[in-house]
């Protein structure tokens, strides 16, 4: 089985939950900062439109499948991924490690109070967890105010939920210099863990139907969900051109 895997210009890490896992363990020994991304099919395609997201897909240190959609695109293209590693079920697994080791967070995003409340809710489960918020509506001074909270805590997890792209460039230009271990671009995943949002039932999640609660909850996605048949047209016509 292939180590990696491009779906239409983007490279995914093929690794099981466990083996993601352990990858994302050894960063958190090293002294690099290194930047965990979670691709779907909404934003390989608006990677296909935005050559600085693309770039930073490429060249982050894990890329990890988050949607049945890429599971599917890779059978098409003759490849298969071993396991789909959501966001929210790795944060999860994260947190729970931090509690256990010690570790140190900080949220950044969403709305005003979203990330306190999930903060709140998680050490009710975790009370040693340790975690640093702040929302993710910056201006200048702000930004200047949360680096140098970051920088001043020696935060070993950066959770940035700010929306595909720019989570994931606000973490390919601070990450380096504020050297934190693992920086993951996390999108509304705050708003799960305060409470805000529910996540879809098991059930749905097996069948790679959470796109679909996410869609009834929150009706305005209906526009970015054009993603997907494009992302099914596109897989096909590479599929065609391998041949």
């Amino acid at each position: 089985m292939e180590d990696n895997v491009e779906i239409l210009g983007v490279k995914i890490n093929n690794l099981t939950f466990q083996e993601a896992l352990s990858r994302i363990e050894s960063f958190l020994e090293s002294d690099q900062a290194n930047l965990i991304v979670t691709p779907n099919p909404e934003m390989i395609i608006r990677a296909n439109y935005d050559r600085q997201l693309k770039e930073i897909l490429n060249s982050a240190e894990l890329a990890l499948a988050d949607g049945v959609g890429l599971l599917l695109a890779a059978k098409m293209l003759g490849t298969e991924l071993k396991e789909r590693i959501t966001g929210v079920g790795l944060v999860q697994r994260l947190l729970k490690l931090g509690s256990q080791r010690g570790l140190r967070f900080y949220f950044l995003g969403a709305e005003p109070g979203i990330a306190a409340q999930a903060k709140k809710n998680l050490q009710q489960q975790y009370p040693q967890l340790m975690i640093k918020t702040h929302h993710g509506y910056l201006d200048r001074k702000l930004e200047e105010k949360v680096i140098a909270e970051i920088e001043a805590n020696q935060i070993d997890v950066l959770l940035v939920g700010m929306g595909v792209p720019l989570q994931e460039k606000w973490l390919n230009k601070h990450l380096t210099s504020l050297q934190v271990p693992v920086g993951i671009g996390v999108g509304g995943v705050f708003d799960v863990l305060a409470g805000k949002k529910k996540r879809a039932p098991v059930v749905m999640q097996k069948f790679g139907l959470e796109w679909f609660f996410r869609l009834l909850q929150e009706p305005s996605r209906a526009g970015r969900m054009v993603a997907i048949p494009e992302f099914v047209l596109k897989v096909l016509r590479q599929r065609l051109k391998n041949k």
